[in-house]
């Protein structure tokens, strides 16, 4: 900015010198003197005034933050892995990364919002006049309208979101893509973790197996927890690993290739539960269920398959 009021005023000083009136170039001097200073005060209280992301809250009181473009790159590094020893029974470089992971590759992210938080049973209610939950208030002994509504399928989450939009006077909510997904989990970063690599760190920002299910149900911290309770990410974000797994709007395929496949009957699912040990809620790990499936219990494995729920993005 002050590049551009610097050639403004010399393309004004250059009109003036070419005026042959004396009387009248010192006069247009003397204002141009006094603009360009109130100008220079300006352009300095501009510079020094730090830029505010555009984030807002909607009328059912949902968070979103406003995520920068940019590009980053997208699956497991495999460069990064250790070789495998052949003096060990585990081969060490394959267990480092999933199949599904790859190809490591570029992606490019238009900018948009997403909602710091997964969609809470409160949030739900509001819009769907139910709550399918699982984890309600008689079973964790506490409120649970801030708790992630879970219990959730692809078709339903995306009912809610035609629903919010009319509710809104909008078409611009929708469900994150994943490759959006894991731009925001990454925040930047390029480690396992947004917040690097050490899963000893990992109970600060998630709740997973360790601190929220193998803890038993006779414990307090058995469970969903309500949202936002732990350290967010550079963006924003709260629980993007753990507490529910968050539906997003892409085809679950082996190679990432969902081209053509966005009505696919198979979707990916991000971000792990409190089902998960620490290595299957990375920012990579993925994961693919029906459009129908909604998680749960279930009776012929005798145990809950997953917890499942979502996280809302809009279109600027």
């Amino acid at each position: 900015m002050g590049f551009q009021y610097l050639i403004l005023y010399k393309l004004i000083l250059n009109i003036i010198l070419k005026s042959k009136n004396e009387i009248q170039r010192k006069k247009m001097k003397l204002k141009l003197l006094l603009s360009t200073a109130t100008l220079a005060v300006i352009t300095t209280l501009l510079l020094q005034t730090p830029v505010i992301a555009n984030d807002f809250t909607n009328s059912i009181g949902m968070k979103f933050k406003e995520i920068p473009s940019g590009s980053f790159m997208m699956g497991s590094d495999t460069s990064l892995c250790p070789k495998d020893d052949p003096f060990t029974s585990t081969n060490e470089y394959k267990n480092c990364f999933n199949n599904d992971e790859l190809p490591y590759h570029k992606v490019k992210i238009k900018s948009f919002y997403m909602a710091s938080t997964e969609v809470t049973q409160m949030q739900y209610y509001k819009i769907m006049g139910k709550n399918p939950s699982w984890f309600k208030t008689e079973r964790l002994g506490y409120d649970s309208r801030n708790n992630p509504v879970e219990h959730i399928s692809w078709n339903d989450a995306n009912e809610f979101i035609k629903k919010l939009n009319k509710k809104e006077g909008t078409d611009k909510y929708r469900l994150p893509t994943e490759e959006e997904w894991e731009y925001s989990a990454r925040a930047g970063s390029t480690t396992k973790w947004f917040f690097g690599n050490d899963k000893k760190q990992l109970k600060k920002y998630a709740w997973y197996s360790k601190n929220a299910y193998d803890v038993g149900e006779d414990s307090s911290n058995y469970g969903t927890h309500p949202v936002a309770k732990k350290k967010a990410n550079k963006f924003g974000l709260y629980d993007i690993y753990g507490n529910v797994q968050e539906l997003v709007n892409s085809c679950y395929t082996k190679n990432y290739n969902d081209k053509g496949c966005r009505k696919g009957d198979y979707k990916s699912i991000r971000g792990g539960d409190i089902l998960n040990i620490a290595n299957d809620i990375s920012s990579v790990n993925r994961n693919g269920v029906s459009k129908k499936s909604n998680g749960g219990y279930n009776i012929f494995l005798g145990d809950f398959i997953g917890f499942y729920g979502f996280r809302v993005a809009m279109t600027k």
